[in-house]
């Protein structure tokens, strides 16, 4: 087992440079995620929940919230490969009970049939072997009680990714093929292998929803421009391109003129649809 449990490559990304450019925009995408993070908590049963789980918590943001929603009583861990991101989550808070871990999901030691609700924003994709970890995660969840998590449906349906994308594949001439099942932000995007996955990990009442929605922000048309020359897929394209400054240059200034067509009353949107599951253990 590496350093970062089973899943040594998704740990040295995040703990990388890739990982600190998460960091650096933390607050930047939760204002962009802030819609889906509305979508993953809707409905969420919480009666009587008093221990909480948070999967691929980043830098904290729906660990807090899951906190608040659970109230005074509650005990809410957030759990990250990162430690990076786990650096932030603990500069904002850090308390009896909120608390963060540093660890792989897929492997680590849970305490059986601790928590009485789990959740997940975007945070579990990266696995490996992601009938191993569900059937670990399954372990350590109250029987009868709900995981709840949120993941991408296909790009082609995700403008955040596919526009930028497409713009850099069509500066550069850059080859860039869609990601199939490895681990990564899309890795769930088939809605039937994603149900195969759950039902292997033996959960019960699996309901994966789609959801269409947006991805907003107020930034600048610069300020989201920089953003995309540094997260997403048109950052992955960028990298595999290794253009020269004039045409990084060019790049950002189509990015900028993208978001200028998507501004409208201060906002630059985008169209995105995704999955928010449910499963009982």
């Amino acid at each position: 087992m590496g350093l970062y449990g089973e899943n040594d490559k998704q740990g040295q990304y995040w703990n990388e440079q890739p990982g600190q450019s998460w960091v650096i925009h933390d607050a930047a995408m939760n204002e962009r995620l802030q819609i889906i993070s509305d979508i993953l908590f809707e409905d969420l049963e919480v009666l009587e929940c008093k221990n909480g789980l948070d999967i691929g918590c980043g830098a904290g943001s729906t660990t807090r919230r899951l906190h608040e929603t659970l109230g005074k009583e509650g005990h809410v861990t957030g759990l990250d490969i990162s430690g990076k991101l786990l650096g932030v989550a603990r500069s904002h808070s850090e308390s009896n009970g909120l608390h963060f871990l540093q660890a792989d999901a897929q492997s680590y030691a849970f305490d059986r049939e601790v928590f009485d609700v789990v959740i997940s924003r975007f945070g579990v994709m990266f696995f490996e072997n992601p009938v191993k970890a569900f059937q670990n995660i399954k372990s350590a969840i109250q029987p009868g009680r709900e995981m709840r998590f949120v993941c991408w449906a296909p790009m082609s349906a995700n403008d955040f990714f596919i526009s930028p994308l497409k713009t850099v594949v069509d500066i550069t001439g850059v080859s860039f093929a869609e990601p199939g099942r490895e681990p990564g932000p899309l890795a769930f995007s088939d809605r039937t292998y994603l149900s195969s996955i759950l039902q292997e990990a033996e959960f019960s009442s699996v309901n994966i929803d789609v959801v269409e929605t947006s991805i907003n922000t107020r930034d600048s048309v610069e300020q989201n421009a920089a953003l995309l020359m540094e997260i997403g897929m048109g950052f992955r394209a960028i990298k595999e391109a290794d253009p020269s400054d004039e045409i990084l240059s060019e790049i950002r200034q189509a990015f900028i003129n993208d978001g200028k067509k998507r501004l409208e009353n201060g906002v630059i949107s985008y169209d995105a649809t995704i999955y928010r599951v449910s499963a009982m253990a």
